[in-house]
């Protein structure tokens, strides 16, 4: 498989100027037998993890546009309408993640209200490091943390990708909490996620109506209410939910990816005109991107997301998966939820995720630094891989403090 240099990857990008394309590694002719793209960066991936991975813009957003939040578009100052909710009398607390841009470096964290203070019994672990990439994007994958006065705790893991993926992970991470919140009284909680991902999306389409078009982002969100034990999960794209048991060190629930070579997926694509573009591997395994036909862009791996609006039409749609996992929940004997992009799922499963959990669980070491254990440890396993690409990685951790403390039997091994 070809590899682009980086000196030839400057070059093109000092080239391409001036349009909306997406900035985005599309495959090489004659895979795709087509010509360089205004502002597209086309260039040979060097692994099927990579051509999976990066639809990263280049040129990303300036730290003056990703701070306001209120990149170039219309100036709609969504901003300031969530800091209000956030520091609002319906919100106990909330944190949100702020994009590093350093390779490796963790993203900071902005505390609204009580910030990142969990009810009485419980703990949270939230962490982001951008990658190592050949363009200077920041990190684009965002987390927010919401305790609610209602008593709902509501955590969100996105991925962002596109040019400004950076923007609208930060931006989805916190609209999908406001709108479940206004929402989960009147309607429930399966209604009122379903509903918090349709109103983002409309709130991107109306705010960011420039920015969506090439850019967006997937998104992985996990409820749960401490008095009457719901507990919730909700996805759209690679980002993963999974539930597992510290005690047994298996996974209980996972999320699956939403893939468009997937029955389901794919039917719904072919019926709405998509191209989709596969590429099989030695090893059996199959990665697909979906165009809009004839332009070589977007080349999303998802079929399903917030933003990328030119691909709404062509039916990649932002409605979620939802499942209830209340019961599993309960069914479990120390239980914990690790919710993450695919920069940790696509080297490390959910079951060696959780059989480093459940060790350190059982050998009383603080299972909260188990989320930074697991980020560098797929640092390590991507440079491995890759040798000069890393993506993105968020890992958060949510657990009753019940689930941290092994009983005398487990941490002696008997």
């Amino acid at each position: 498989r070809l590899r682009a240099s980086h000196s030839v990857a400057r070059s093109a990008r000092a080239i391409v100027m001036g349009s909306h394309a997406l900035l985005t590694r599309v495959p090489r002719a004659p895979l795709l037998q087509r010509p360089l793209l205004s502002r597209a960066l086309i260039a040979a991936p060097t692994s099927r993890r990579r051509w999976l991975t990066t639809t990263a813009g280049v040129r990303g957003v300036t730290p003056a546009e990703a701070s306001s939040g209120r990149p170039r578009g219309p100036r709609i100052n969504v901003a300031d309408m969530l800091d209000a909710w956030a520091s609002g009398p319906t919100v106990l607390g909330h944190a949100h993640s702020r994009p590093s841009r350093e390779p490796y470096e963790l993203s900071t964290v902005r505390e609204l209200s009580g910030g990142t203070g969990t009810p009485e019994g419980w703990m949270s672990k939230l962490c982001s490091a951008a990658g190592l990439k050949s363009t200077e994007a920041p990190n684009q994958d965002s987390f927010s943390y919401t305790y609610l006065g209602s008593g709902w705790i509501v955590c969100v893991a996105c991925d962002g990708h596109g040019d400004h993926g950076d923007v609208i992970s930060e931006r989805v991470a916190r609209l999908l909490p406001l709108h479940f919140s206004v929402n989960v009284e009147a309607l429930g909680a399966s209604e009122a996620l379903r509903k918090a991902f349709e109103l983002s999306q409309a709130e991107l389409e109306a705010s960011m109506a420039e920015q969506q078009k090439l850019s967006g982002t997937m998104a992985a969100v996990y409820c749960f209410h401490v008095s009457d034990g719901q507990a919730w999960v909700a996805h759209a794209g690679d980002s993963r939910v999974v539930l597992g048991d510290l005690c047994s060190g298996n996974v209980v629930f996972s999320t699956d990816e939403h893939k468009p070579h997937d029955q389901g997926e794919a039917e719904r694509l072919h019926d709405c005109g998509a191209q989709v573009i596969s590429r099989h591997y030695e090893d059996g395994e199959l990665v697909s991107r979906i165009y809009v036909p004839g332009t070589g862009v977007p080349g999303l791996a998802s079929s399903r997301s917030l933003g990328d609006g030119c691909l709404k039409g062509f039916g990649v749609v932002a409605s979620p998966d939802i499942r209830d996992v209340s019961v599993l929940w309960r069914q479990c004997s120390a239980p914990i939820v690790v919710l993450a992009s695919d920069g940790l799922w696509d080297f490390i499963s959910p079951a060696e995720a959780l059989a480093v959990l459940s060790a350190r669980f059982k050998k009383a070491l603080d299972v909260r630094r188990g989320a930074e254990v697991l980020l560098r440890r797929s640092q390590k396993l991507w440079i491995e891989a890759e040798g000069d690409y890393c993506d993105d990685v968020t890992v958060l951790l949510v657990a009753p403090t019940s689930s941290l403390v092994p009983t005398n039997d487990i941490a002696e091994g008997v």
